[in-house]
């Protein structure tokens, strides 16, 4: 029976390739193609009551000529906030599933995904689009249970809520079975994948049926982290990322608000932060703006949540409060941050406290209303920089940890107020060894996460500890390594009157040929896909583990090379958190079924990601060495 199962699966994986691949697909023996009908009923029932049935019906689709049809999506792709509900209209659950089908139908009826990149040239790979014995597909049925989908959704219990999924398509009917809504999203993204459209630019269908897919998660956190403070990005980039996030069933996107480089997002009780400390007044993200997005995350099982990252990396904040700020700019500045500009708050200053305190109650219930998740950064702070505090006057790590300790405190305690579970970088834990769980709020969904970076080694040290821990290295699961440092040499190639810190100058620059980054090499999709970030952890901690990001820091990065360099290769990222760690003997198959993704969401998603192979690879069935 195990053998059967396991045959079926590998068969299906060739004919279905979904991404990221279900944990179980069966394919029938009577394998035949279904059609989409003109008409689909759709039927959604919750606890054994119809919510809703309604037909959905070819009107305008099949009448429109390709062009009008670009331009139609091309609308979509750029106008990302219609649709949404008003900032004061409260969100149902039973409304984001029913945008959810809504969304789903549409995209399969106007894909303009002919698979034909997957087949040798000049083969014929499609049913026929006329005949006398075609199948169709006439109906979607939806069954969830333990539900209250009209009461106001609760972000914490939605994107908390069982993802498991049922998904069958036989004798005319789709069946979609999920306890919760966020399964019954994933589900559809999987109904999507399994549809392409006809080379007749009219007709979709799918290959293999009756078959049947049994699916749920490895890990709860499968994020993408994306840096919008070092260059500029607009909400619209946050849109088109999450569209692919939803494609591969990624559900946490961490946005690296602020950093040392600008302060691009609006506080309106501090409103100087941004007006000043924004490259331009253009570029910052109202409250709005970020509300928008949330909600648009929400409604397609994306938790968007932010990070304000402290006391490290706050440089920007002295643009607006430089007497908030010390070792602010430092013409040496390799001596007091990790990359300039310099500059950090005070460790042990009343108006960084308030500061801190007005933030806080400003920026928090606003994240409460869209995300259980807040990052309260503390990486890389620079012992040197504190030389510089006048409040403090030492580097004496024995001085600064019960200072950090308070500070952290501080802010871990404001999360907890407002209901959202707190994160820190890995640093807070293993280098100052500071005391960060919750416990006094009794709720383990409250407890600290620790986000660990540089070695997969150090995960377990963070187990052993009794956190839980997020995983993604810069070895490899950081997206922007690879392409070379930012940074110049000196142009007389030795450093100025100044650097070292108060010195002649005179030193040689650090950088030489071939000015390679810390992180180097680029880490390609494969690579990404072979992490294993188990390795070095033992059995009994792995429940510990909840997940992990893939990190996109954007030195070198902005609007307009984002998708390349995100996708496909934080695709890779996702099925290993979906499906687990994967093996070598799995690359040939994933080169397929990735690729297949990838013209799937450059044509019918607008996202322009990078190839995965060579097209003869892909149609010649993979290159093999």
């Amino acid at each position: 029976m195990k053998a059967q199962c396991f045959f079926a699966l590998l068969h299906a994986a060739v004919t279905c390739a979904l991404w990221p691949a279900p944990v179980e697909i069966e394919s029938g023996e009577l394998e035949y193609a279904v059609w989409l009908d003109k008409v689909l009923v759709v039927e959604y029932v919750c606890d054994n009551k119809l919510l809703y049935r309604e037909e959905s019906t070819v009107r305008w689709h099949s009448a429109l000529t390709e062009p009008v049809l670009h331009l139609v999506q091309y609308i979509s792709n750029n106008a990302p906030f219609m649709g949404l509900a008003n900032k004061s209209e409260s969100l149902t659950e039973y409304d984001v599933v029913r945008r959810a089908v809504h969304r789903a139908i549409s995209a399969v009826r106007e894909s303009r995904f002919v698979p034909w990149k997957l087949h040798s040239r000049r083969t014929s790979f499609e049913p026929q689009s006329q005949s006398a014995q075609r199948r169709y597909l006439s109906r979607l049925r939806i069954q969830q249970c333990n539900c209250s989908p009209k009461d106001d959704l609760d972000t914490k219990s939605f994107f908390s809520s069982d993802e498991s999924y049922t998904l069958s398509i036989k004798e005319g009917t789709a069946d979609i079975d999920a306890t919760s809504s966020l399964g019954i999203l994933h589900a559809l993204e999987s109904f999507k994948q399994l549809f392409h459209a006809h080379t007749d630019g009219i007709e979709q269908y799918v290959l293999n049926a009756p078959l049947i897919i049994r699916d749920r998660p490895k890990w709860a956190h499968r994020g993408l982290s994306l840096d919008i403070a070092r260059n500029p990005f607009t909400p619209q980039d946050a849109i088109r990322t999450i569209n692919g996030m939803a494609t591969v069933k990624m559900n946490r996107l961490h946005i690296h608000a602020t950093d040392s480089q600008s302060w691009p997002i609006e506080v309106p009780a501090l409103p100087a932060l941004a007006l000043k400390g924004a490259y331009r007044p253009d570029l910052i993200w109202t409250t709005t703006d970020m509300e928008q997005v949330q909600q648009y995350g929400i409604e397609r099982g994306v938790s968007v949540f932010i990070e304000i990252d402290m006391p490290g990396h706050t440089a920007s904040v002295a643009h607006a409060y430089p007497e908030l700020v010390a070792a602010f700019n430092e013409l040496d500045w390799s001596n007091f941050a990790a990359e300039p500009p310099s500059g950090q708050l005070k460790l042990n200053s009343a108006k960084v406290n308030n500061f801190v305190d007005t933030l806080m109650h400003d920026l928090l219930p606003r994240q409460a209303r869209f995300t259980s998740l807040y990052h309260a950064g503390g990486d890389e702070v620079n012992l040197q920089a504190y030389l510089l505090d006048e409040t403090v006057k030492s580097n004496d790590s024995k001085v600064l940890q019960p200072l950090l300790q308070s500070f952290m405190t501080r802010i871990i305690d404001h999360a907890v107020e407002n209901g959202l579970q707190p994160i820190v970088w890995e640093e807070m834990v293993l280098d100052w060894n500071l005391t960060l769980p919750s416990t006094w709020a009794q709720q383990a969904e409250l407890d600290t996460l620790v986000q660990v970076w540089r070695s997969s080694k150090r995960i377990e040290e963070v187990l052993k500890r009794g956190y839980r821990a997020i995983f993604g290295d810069f070895e490899h699961w950081y997206l922007d390594c690879g392409f070379g440092g930012f940074l110049d040499p000196y142009p007389s190639g030795k450093s100025p009157t100044g650097v070292p810190f108060n010195s002649s100058g005179g030193q040689k620059s650090k950088l030489k040929p071939p000015y390679l980054d810390y992180c180097n090499p680029h880490h390609n999709w494969r690579h990404m896909y072979l992490y294993n970030p188990l390795v070095n952890v033992s059995d009994d901690l792995h429940h510990q583990v909840i997940g992990g990001e893939c990190l996109m820091w954007s030195e070198q990065t902005d609007s307009v090379d984002l998708d390349t360099k995100l996708w496909p290769r934080a695709a890779a990222a996702a099925e290993v958190l979906w499906s687990g760690v994967r093996k070598e003997s799995m690359i040939e198959d994933a080169s397929r079924r990735l690729g297949e993704w990838r013209e799937r969401v450059v044509l019918d998603y607008g996202i322009r990601a990078s190839p995965v192979a060579m097209t003869w690879c892909l149609m010649e069935g993979g290159c093999n060495l």
